[in-house]
């Protein structure tokens, strides 16, 4: 699927006065739903380039992020209309690194490319869990993926963006040749600030989003079955209400008294489009992270929204400190329980949720594009001066 996501004749946006740009984006993130990250911070990054006056022409590579959508991102790069495309735009963007296969014949249409990695690859690998022979095996073929892609088709893009400094920080540690890097940071959902602050309604349910076919949210629910749920009595258990594409309690077959009765207790509602009916019916939202990279939005958005939000360290990583300050954090198992506890007894009030709300105020999607915007002029004009020197 591909096309141009803005107006025919663009116009720069009311405060930038420098000529539109016009950006060729190919991502592997068309066909996921919208709890999925990656497709959330494309499609709203884009959309928000495309109001600031920017031409978009978007290239949704076929199959699920992996090793399908490398494999046809680099059959799709060696077709006339895609060298066309490239050709047509001032700057390339490459949405994911699932779309660097597509280098090589980038390198050679002589336009500056731009990679959007947002979450380090090395930090994502890097926690995977390794328990098992079978979990040892899948780190040590991931890991040995990274290596043709970070070390030989990373080095030839002319830019990369990370959605945290830490993800930055870890690639520059690992990749011999890193280009240039800066921060995009995410938005979130601007509707969701316009939610009433509301006391949490007492019999609602603690609400945990996530795209459940994302194998570190199967972890997290994992971690949570095995380490937190056996420490929580049934009542409080069955007050979990997990939502999202997906189904988390499929991820173990009968016969493990813990998963047994996890399924038996807590409801999976699935897929939501109403972000903001989930969390104003909610008492307050839960995201026991164990594995990732990058920011999650399931910790930001229930600030806007006004609910408090239980996670881990893990989940907060990336986050500022007066951000960090409005979240409840634990790590361990029991401290997550404990604290599980404590949230149904005192979600918070509405003077703690304007506090969290006004932290997250700036964390626009507007605001991410202009970073964004910076970031691709300044791959532009980097690539000029190469060009005229």
């Amino acid at each position: 699927m591909s096309g141009s996501t803005d107006a025919p004749s663009p116009q720069p946006h009311p405060e930038s006065s420098a000529a539109p740009l016009r950006i060729f984006a190919a991502t592997s993130y068309g066909p996921h739903t919208a709890l999925t990250g990656g497709r959330l911070r494309r499609d709203n990054l884009l959309q928000a380039l495309a109001a600031r006056g920017h031409r978009i022409d978007r290239l949704d590579v076929p199959g699920a992020p992996g090793i399908s959508s490398a494999a046809n991102a680099g059959r799709l790069s060696l077709t006339p209309a895609f060298r066309e495309r490239a050709r047509a735009a001032d700057v390339v963007l490459l949405g994911d690194v699932f779309v660097l296969p597509m280098m090589p014949v980038l390198a050679r249409t002589g336009r500056p490319v731009l990679v959007e990695l947002v979450d380090s690859p090395y930090r994502l690998v890097g926690a995977a869990p390794r328990r098992t022979p079978a979990e040892r095996a899948s780190a040590l073929f991931q890991a040995a993926q990274l290596v043709p892609v970070m070390q030989v088709l990373l080095p030839m893009a002319d830019a990369v963006t990370y959605i945290s400094g830490e993800d930055g920080e870890v690639d520059r540690a690992h990749v011999k040749r890193l280009p240039p890097d800066s921060v995009v940071p995410n938005g979130i959902e601007s509707s969701l600030l316009d939610l009433p602050l509301t006391t949490p309604p007492d019999g609602g349910y603690l609400a945990w989003l996530a795209d459940w076919r994302y194998p570190p949210n199967r972890e997290s629910y994992e971690w949570f079955v095995e380490e937190v749920a056996v420490h929580l009595a049934d009542d409080v258990l069955a007050r979990v209400r997990t939502f999202g594409a997906g189904d988390p309690r499929s991820a173990r077959g009968t016969g493990d008294a813990r998963w047994d009765r996890v399924r038996r207790l807590v409801e999976h509602a699935g897929f939501v489009d109403s972000l903001a009916r989930v969390y104003e019916e909610a008492h307050a939202t839960v995201a026991p992270v164990v594995r990732g990279a990058g920011v999650n939005n399931k910790v930001l958005e229930p600030l806007a929204a006004g609910r408090t939000v239980l996670t881990t360290a893990i989940g907060s990583r990336g986050l500022p400190p007066e951000i960090r300050a409005h979240l409840r954090i634990a790590s361990t198992g029991v401290d997550f329980a404990a604290e599980l506890e404590d949230l149904l007894r005192a979600p918070g009030s509405v003077e703690e949720a304007q506090g969290a709300r006004a932290a997250v105020q700036a964390l626009s999607w507007d605001a991410a594009a202009v970073r964004m915007e910076e970031a691709l002029r300044r791959v532009v004009a980097a690539h000029a001066a190469r060009s005229a020197g």
